[in-house]
């Protein structure tokens, strides 16, 4: 053996006996797997989607606006009058409201008909406003230990409650009490779609259209139904529309835009 290869063979001995040439462990930290098993992770946090966000007073407000709470039998008797002064004396006010925010939406609505959308109600902006707790809550259950602002769907629950004839339903109780209000102040909607937006029907099982439609027969499809939608658009300026127009190519006396013509979108 050369002088050269003993020194080499020293050297790597050494180094080995030293820790400096140490066999890495498939798993272990620094080996090649642990690198590729890295990578991997990183591409997948990558192509992983973003957790959507929503904003939790919403969120919580959906799952009150589902609860169904315990229907109260009896209320305690007293005139209205007397309530409020009982409530002002409290010192009663916004400063009590639990939740500043609610969706006005419940089950019990909801199994009869579900033709709109709930409604937003800032309550803490309506409660700064009236100034009246006694407005709204204007009773509460004869239990003494009970809340002063019990929740309207706790005495107004089903429509025509044998037992309970002089009721109103929930949904009778929340358009009286509102819309009333509304007119009664000159202030607020009073109109279905003015607090409600309208639930649109699932198309999937009323359209009735080949794979390949063509845009005339979309359109002949949606006019099956919409038959005066289909009148109210052939009124429009935009369907009416005939040129010329000053901005079409070298100011062609032509007419020859608009839905009415031969415009490329004419369907």
């Amino acid at each position: 053996m050369s002088k050269k290869s003993s020194i080499v063979l020293l050297i790597f001995l050494v180094m080995g006996l030293s820790g400096g040439l140490v066999a890495l462990h498939p798993e272990s930290p620094g080996s090649p797997a642990a690198y590729a098993a890295a990578a991997q992770e990183s591409v997948t946090a990558k192509e992983a989607p973003a957790s959507t966000w929503s904003a939790p007073d919403q969120v919580a407000a959906l799952e009150r606006a589902m609860e169904t709470v315990p229907f109260v039998d009896t209320v305690k008797d007293e005139c209205k009058l007397c309530r409020q002064m009982r409530l002002r004396e409290m010192g009663l006010g916004t400063k009590d409201i639990t939740h500043n925010y609610f969706v006005i939406n419940n089950p019990i609505i909801n199994k009869v008909e579900d033709h709109y959308g709930p409604v937003r109600f800032m309550h803490s902006k309506h409660a700064a406003q009236v100034k009246d707790c006694a407005v709204c809550h204007h009773y509460r259950p004869l239990a003494e230990d009970a809340s002063e602002t019990t929740r309207c769907s706790a005495c107004h629950q089903d429509a025509f409650r044998p037992d309970h004839p002089e009721r109103i339903g929930l949904k009778a109780a929340y358009h009286q009490q509102c819309m009333e209000c509304h007119r009664e102040m000159n202030q607020g909607p009073v109109d279905c779609i003015g607090c409600h937006d309208k639930n649109a029907p699932d198309h999937k099982d009323k359209i009735q259209l080949t794979a390949n439609a063509t845009p005339f027969q979309v359109t002949a499809e949606c006019l099956r139904c919409h038959k005066d939608a289909g009148q109210d658009m052939l009124q429009t300026a935009h369907w009416r529309l005939r040129g010329p127009s000053p901005y079409t190519l070298d100011h062609r006396k032509e007419v020859e835009i608009g839905k009415s013509t031969i415009a490329t979108n004419n369907f």
